[in-house]
Parts: structure tokens; C-alpha cells; sequence
């Protein structure tokens, strides 16, 4: 999905930045040029290993993010590039996303964490990413699949 910011001038969402352009933490929202959505974005800094539809773990503190993993607890976004370590740009947290599911995701299922940066719709002992769901069924692998999230965050299920 390629996206354009309507409130921000000069964010390209989903271009990566080699050093930082705007001041981390900063909200924009955006335009899928595509489909006609709006979604809201958070700029900050990139992980290694970092590729484009991964759940991340924000950090509003200092504005880093890690790769999702069980376990975690607090805000969640998708990555809009491969945001790697010592570069920046946009994870999305609110809208109809790509995010990267595991294989045989229902839709409209609820999401907890698999690996790093994976939801899957299994909760039995994994963190649960309350305010996100599937929003069309993944295939037999893993791949980036639609997904509404609404500012999500990471606690641990009930079933944990």
C-alpha cells in the first residue's frame, strides 16, 4: 500500500530515512492512494532486522522501536519500510494496515504474537495486540495481509 500524509507537509510515508527528518514522536496522518483509506503514523527510529508490514514495539521514551516478541507490554505499530537500526521513518498505528500474519489467520480473528514481528491467531501462552485484528484471512504462509489496528497495544492474553 502506498501511502500519502494529508496533514504533514513533506512525510513520505514509507521512505526510509538515513537521518532524521522530523522530531521523534511525531503523529501524521495519511491517504492510501490506493484504496482511498486514512490511517495515523508515528515517526521513529528503526531496529536491525526490520522489514516493512512487522509488528513493532514502540517505545515512546526514546523512540526506538524492537521487533515485536512475546511477552511484551505496551504500544504497538506496523513498520512502513525495512526501518533498520540508525535509520527512521513511519510505523503505522491506527487505520486499515499490512501486517505481517502467520499461515492460517481467520478473518476477523483476534492477534497475539508468534516470532518476531509475526501475529498469529493462536492466544494459547502469547501476548495478545489488543485493538488490532485480521481484516481478510491469510494464506498457507506467512505474508503481510490486511489487518485493522486502532493504536495498539501488547498484554498478556487471558490464556497466558
Amino acid at each position: 500500500m502506498a501511502w500519502d500524509s494529508i496533514d504533514l507537509l513533506g512525510a513520505q510515508i514509507g521512505t526510509v530515512d538515513s537521518s532524521q527528518v522530523f522530531n521523534l514522536g511525531m503523529t501524521c496522518r495519511g491517504r492510501n492512494n490506493t484504496s482511498g483509506y486514512i490511517g495515523e503514523f508515528v515517526y521513529m527510529q528503526g531496529v536491525a532486522s526490520n522489514a516493512d508490514t512487522l509488528w513493532c514495539q514502540l517505545n515512546y521514551d526514546n523512540c526506538v522501536v524492537s521487533l515485536l516478541a512475546d511477552g511484551a507490554i505496551g504500544g504497538v505499530g506496523i513498520s512502513m519500510g525495512a526501518l533498520v537500526a540508525s535509520t527512521f521513518g513511519w510505523f503505522q498505528i491506527r487505520g486499515k494496515a499490512s501486517g505481517m500474519l502467520a499461515a492460517s489467520v481467520s478473518d476477523n480473528a483476534a492477534l497475539y504474537i508468534s516470532a518476531s514481528g509475526v501475529a498469529q491467531a493462536t492466544a494459547s501462552g502469547k501476548s495478545e495486540i489488543i485493538g488490532a485484528r485480521a481484516a481478510a484471512a491469510s494464506g498457507s504462509s506467512a505474508a503481510a495481509t490486511d489487518v485493522e489496528i486502532h493504536y495498539p497495544v501488547c498484554g498478556l492474553s487471558a490464556a497466558a
